[in-house]
């Protein structure tokens, strides 16, 4: 890698003055350059003395966390934590390799098939029977959909109480609900 040399501060202010004693007739735009370059200059220096500083606190915390002990209390907790959970891994492993070697989930996924066909079965039975009840009394099945919905509307309990009453009285009967 080439570095380049640059010119250090004293040789730049010789330099410049140099520029300045052998020119007598000097322009604004070459003061406000050589303004320009040693605004620059200074700003770098800052900039480095800046670094410096921060470097020095940077090692000075770094020598308080570790003199603290918390870098190594961090550490065993994050072993920690690793441990628990490679053990806990292991042990939802082998609960469900036992249930598989038992047959619990065959079983399990079996039973609720066959639950799910029985209660498709008997949706189907119930669905034949209201159908069949609907056919048989029409009258008796429409009466008993329009006090379902008289119960529904109807804002007390009280009310819904006495129209059940009167509406089961006058299926019995055949007479019409009032």
């Amino acid at each position: 890698m080439v570095t380049p040399n640059l010119p250090s501060d004293e040789s730049e202010t010789a330099a410049n003055a140099a520029r300045v004693a052998g020119n007598t007739t000097t322009t604004g735009a070459d003061i406000t350059a050589s303004v320009d370059a040693q605004q620059t200059a200074e700003t770098i220096r800052n900039i480095a003395r800046r670094i410096r500083e921060e470097s020095i606190r940077m090692r000075e915390l770094v020598v308080a966390i570790r003199q603290s002990g918390a870098v190594e209390e961090l550490v065993d907790s994050f072993r920690e934590a690793s441990l628990a959970t490679r053990d806990t891994a292991k042990e939802i492993n082998e609960a469900a390799r036992s249930l598989r070697e038992r047959g619990a989930i065959r079983e399990t996924a079996i039973a609720i098939d066959e639950t799910t066909k029985a209660a498709q079965q008997t949706a189907d039975t119930v669905r034949v029977a209201a159908r069949e009840v609907g056919e048989a009394a029409p009258v008796t099945s429409e009466k008993v959909r329009n006090t379902s919905k008289k119960l529904r509307r109807s804002p007390k309990s009280n009310t819904a109480s006495t129209l059940a009453d009167t509406s089961a009285a006058s299926i019995e009967e055949g007479t019409a609900a009032t």
